[in-house]
Order: C-alpha cells, then sequence, then structure tokens
C-alpha cells in the first residue's frame, strides 16, 4: 500500500480500494500501517503529497496549478490551503524565502 501510494500521488483511493488491492480489509490495513509506520494510512499519503510538492516547486520550477495537479487536488485553493497547513507558507511564497 505504501508504494502504491507514492506512485499513485494524483489518484484518490478510498479505505476499501487500498484493502482489496492488498488482499485484506479496512480494519487489518489501518491496524497494520499504523504499527509499521506510526501514521495513519491517509496521514503519510497526505505528508507524502506535501513533501513532493514542496520538492516539485523548488527543484522543478512548476505553477502552483501544475503542483496541485500532480499531487491530485482538484482545487488549487484546496491544495495551497493544505500546504500551508503542513509548511506555515503559502506555496506561492516558498521559493522567496530562500
Amino acid at each position: 500500500v505504501r508504494e502504491f501510494l507514492l506512485k499513485n500521488m494524483d489518484t484518490n483511493s478510498t479505505l476499501v480500494n487500498l484493502a482489496h488491492l492488498v488482499g485484506t480489509n479496512e480494519f487489518t490495513l489501518k491496524k497494520g500501517f499504523k504499527e509499521l509506520f506510526g501514521t495513519t494510512v491517509f496521514g503519510f499519503w497526505h505528508d507524502a503529497k506535501m513533501e513532493h510538492a514542496k520538492k516539485l516547486i523548488l527543484d522543478e520550477d512548476r505553477t502552483i496549478g501544475e503542483v496541485s495537479d500532480l499531487v491530485g487536488y482538484k482545487n488549487q485553493r484546496h491544495f495551497s490551503d493544505a500546504f500551508k497547513r503542513k509548511f506555515g507558507i503559502p506555496p506561492s511564497k516558498l521559493k522567496n524565502t530562500l
């Protein structure tokens, strides 16, 4: 599941779909994932998306709209809000802080 999430950041999945992907049920997936990685499935996925977005903005000179799409956000405003909650700065200001 972890590898699937990292390779498919631009998609949206449910816990049911992810559990079926690895041949288990939701409860077992949630419990096992938390034990292995110390976070929830979607907590991990969100953090991974935000870290990837940060890298895209800094290293690949992408627009905020492009980055938002690449990490699976349909709404650029929602992406910007989530990014600011995670890093304390809007994505549009990230390069200016370096």
